[in-house]
């Protein structure tokens, strides 16, 4: 990827997903040692539960303060909690401060992950690069989980919990450096002073009211019970139904972790073209018809199939639904929203976790198996129309999306609102010394400069130079008067225009970008009044 930020975002990614993995499977050895399989339950209650809890409000932290300080600051204080474990194994601390800090670790991560997807849109150039980046990023989580947890054993075995807890601590580390290198995405100041309790309701509000943000909500808390449903029948299958042992549970997840990376590699090339809802159908049936089959037809081979089609599919569901996310949710709220995507990920896995041995005597095994692969499946044919519709639309213009992008006043806009924008923008070229708006004449089009010059005139005097990204025309759009200035091309000169219906439907429709648009307003007009009074 040519995008140099969005490429140290990666690696920054792989080193804590490698540095995660790791330290799960050690802190799980760690407590089977400690207090056997109890204690593993114990662990993963411990992380659960708060984490669970914190992670719409620590989704917060992505929209009140710059995304690459939270990345910066969550990588650096997991990299010290990591560090004082490995100090607390060493000294052979109570097993209750080990399960203390690894805690905290899991509720710190919450934090994490939105702030990492919501800063995706910032740093892409396109909404290609939005689709794909994210699709990249499953595709190494999927890889650390193989190397984190595999390696993470193997050194283990060879040497000692503090040790392995060290290295991890370590990949931490070299994320924290990557941070630093990613530049900083300014949030507004205002958004700091706003009461927990009213961002968290305006999250949560922006979810419920948007029928397309709840529908992908439902779709990914669809597939996190799956999740969780099968993270115990890979267990009971491989034991009751297969009777390959506990060496069975590994070849299962070993090949759930090969079909994830073919997930991100087919996730990729579907996103990039836009093709989200073929994505998640696609998806749905790669986990659910090898379930069913394996339900029917109970084999090793088939088994194996089965987990390899789970990994895939789940890559490319999970992959589609962040991305649609990106795309749908204003910057503004962007962050928290991605939180309570976080907690529904989490409680849904532990939803059907605890379903799972219910379904199984309810069902039994096999009607488990077939049950299990028919939800995914039947939530997507039951809402496909509405999936479908959210992918439909001409081609992005990429430099007229570009250039709105930058735009302050377009800045905030969901990206889903954005690329409407670009279809809608209309180029204009025009030659030295013509006239593009004319004083006191009415208001029509909001212009961007893509090339050029422009020089703006108020009664014949000269007000200000603009040049490539700036704008003008807003005033007159906004607060429904005539023209405020002349405005004349210096050089030929390249615009884009907005007609006043969608430039005002998509700007007053969002607080943030109608908000960017008035200050620029306010301050053009308050200049040109001070001058005024001056003269």
């Amino acid at each position: 990827m040519s995008n140099a930020p969005l490429r140290r975002l990666q690696l920054a990614t792989a080193a804590t997903s490698l540095g995660k993995w790791a330290f799960l499977v050690t802190l799980a050895v760690y407590a089977f040692r400690a207090g056997g399989a109890e204690a593993i339950g114990l662990i993963v209650l411990v992380q659960a539960v708060p984490a669970t809890l914190a992670a719409p409000l620590l989704g917060l932290a992505g929209d009140h303060f710059p995304r690459q300080r939270v990345l910066l600051a969550t990588n650096a204080i997991r990299a010290l909690l990591l560090a004082a474990v490995a100090v607390a194994a060493l000294e052979g601390s109570p097993i209750v401060v080990i399960f203390l800090l690894a805690a905290l670790f899991s509720v710190v991560s919450t934090a994490n992950q939105p702030a990492r997807a919501a800063l995706i849109p910032v740093l892409a150039r396109s909404p290609t690069e939005v689709s794909s980046a994210t699709a990249v990023m499953g595709s190494v989580d999927t890889l650390s989980f193989l190397l984190g947890a595999g390696l993470g054993g193997v050194l283990l075995a060879a040497t000692s919990v503090q040790f392995v807890v060290a290295m991890c601590c370590l990949s931490y580390c070299v994320a924290t450096v990557l941070m630093l290198e990613i530049p900083l995405d300014a949030r507004p100041l205002r958004r700091r002073h706003e009461r927990p309790r009213v961002a968290l309701a305006t999250g949560l509000r922006t979810v419920l009211h948007d029928h397309d943000l709840r529908l992908v909500v439902g779709i990914v808390a669809a597939l996190s019970v799956v999740d969780g449903l099968t993270n115990v029948l890979v267990i009971v299958t491989a034991i009751r139904l297969l009777h390959a042992g506990t060496a069975g549970v590994g070849y299962l997840n070993i090949a759930r972790g090969g079909g994830g990376l073919l997930g991100g590699a087919i996730a990729l090339g579907l996103l990039w073209r836009s093709r989200r809802a073929i994505a998640l159908a696609l998806g749905s049936l790669a986990i659910g018809v090898p379930l069913i089959l394996l339900g029917l037809f109970p084999s090793l081979a088939l088994a194996l199939l089965a987990w390899s089609a789970l990994g895939f599919g789940y890559v490319l569901v999970k992959a589609s639904g962040v991305t649609l996310v990106q795309r749908l949710a204003a910057d503004r709220v962007l962050a928290r929203v991605l939180g309570l995507l976080e907690m529904t990920f989490v409680a849904s896995i532990g939803l059907g976790a605890i379903l799972a041995p219910a379904l199984i005597s309810l069902l039994g095994l096999r009607g488990a198996l077939i049950c299990t692969g028919a939800l995914l499946p039947f939530a997507a044919l039951l809402r496909w129309s509405a999936l479908r519709r959210l992918e439909l639309g001409a081609p992005v213009p990429q430099r007229e999306f570009d250039l709105l992008r930058r735009c302050p006043v377009f800045a905030p806009l969901p990206l889903a609102t954005a690329e409407g924008l670009a279809r809608r923008a209309v180029p204009v070229e025009v030659p030295a010394g013509a006239t593009v708006i004319e004083q006191g004449q009415p208001g029509a089009r909001f212009y961007l400069i893509d090339d050029g010059a422009v020089e703006v005139r108020q009664d014949g005097v000269l007000r200000r130079r603009q040049g490539p990204g700036e704008f003008f025309g807003e005033i007159a759009l906004l607060r429904d008067v005539a023209r405020t200035a002349t405005v004349r091309a210096l050089a030929p000169t390249r615009l884009i225009a907005l007609d006043r219906e969608p430039f005002l439907i998509a700007v007053t429709g969002h607080s943030d970008s109608h908000d960017a648009a008035e200050e620029v307003a306010e301050r053009y007009v308050g200049d040109l009044a001070a001058e005024g009074a001056a003269s």
